[in-house]
């Protein structure tokens, strides 16, 4: 497959923006609507509910399957409590933008644990380039991009399957779909309603684009999971760790590319010298 030109925004693309504390404590108070996330289907015995029936009531309810709110709501399963979390899942809008994350929230899905993978591909090819320095003669590596995407895919199909069933044995009744505020402590998904004594507001946020001219050709660092080639050429703009990150693998990978800072070198916060 040719191998197509990318810009890609990576600074501080994983500084998500969850909803402030007073706006989430108003909300709650209100009643008022609010988007959530939510991956999986309804632990236990299949339900079917109406906006009319009344809603099915938990001590606990969490709104967002990612690492706090799946980590919040086996603790409290662990003492006993009733309870249901909400996961929007990895869906997208109209444009083809990713919207929502899957279990396990950004680490698992954009984040950390594909951002591994990738580097660990880059480590092949960086190990190729080396080995003939100790005797070791590998030849010059071929990437199969579509391919390595495949298995990193699967990989994270696979963590997500897992933290489903962490929950089913926790005994959290786990339900898929895009949460809605209707009442104090109550919530609407897809026409099925639930309510609870104490409800976690854990939907994380998304990545920040600059509101600068062109802006809209470019992709965050959820899209680089999202890409279906290897790009020829990149444009990685930013200087902390997730835009040295990327800009390292695809470099290593064959990719050419250029990174954008503002100051005079990269990583200049809460690193150590360089």
């Amino acid at each position: 497959t040719a191998r197509r030109p990318v810009s890609v925004f990576a600074d501080h693309c994983f500084r998500r923006s969850p909803v402030p504390l007073p706006m989430a404590r108003r909300i709650l108070r209100l009643g008022a609507p609010i988007g959530a996330l939510a991956t999986g289907a309804l632990a236990g015995a299949s339900r079917k509910a109406s906006s009319a029936a009344a809603p099915e009531h938990f001590d606990f309810l969490v709104i967002g399957g990612g690492s706090g709110g799946v980590a919040s709501a086996r603790r409290a399963a662990m003492y006993g409590k009733r309870v249901a979390i909400i996961e929007r899942g990895p869906d997208r809008d109209q444009h083809g933008q990713r919207r929502g994350g899957g279990y396990g929230g950004t680490c698992v899905n954009v984040g950390c644990v594909p951002k591994k993978l990738m580097y660990t591909a880059a480590a092949h090819f960086e190990a190729a380039e080396t080995a003939p320095g100790y005797g070791v003669e590998m030849g010059k590596p071929r990437l199969d991009w579509g391919a390595l995407a495949a298995k990193r895919d699967a990989y994270v199909a696979r963590l997500n399957g897992i933290y489903t069933r962490n929950l089913d044995n926790a005994g959290v009744t786990h339900v898929e779909g895009l949460a809605r505020f209707v009442a104090p402590r109550e919530v609407e998904v897809a026409g099925a309603r639930y309510s609870a004594d104490h409800v976690l507001i854990a939907v994380g946020g998304r990545p920040a684009t600059p509101p600068i001219p062109g802006a809209e050709h470019c992709i965050s660092s959820d899209g680089f999971f999202d890409l279906k080639a290897q790009p020829e050429k990149a444009l990685v703009v930013g200087a902390g760790y997730i835009a040295v990150e990327l800009a390292g693998i695809l470099q290593a990978l064959g990719s050419s590319v250029s990174l954008a800072v503002r100051g005079a070198g990269v990583l200049r916060h809460g690193f150590d010298p360089l």
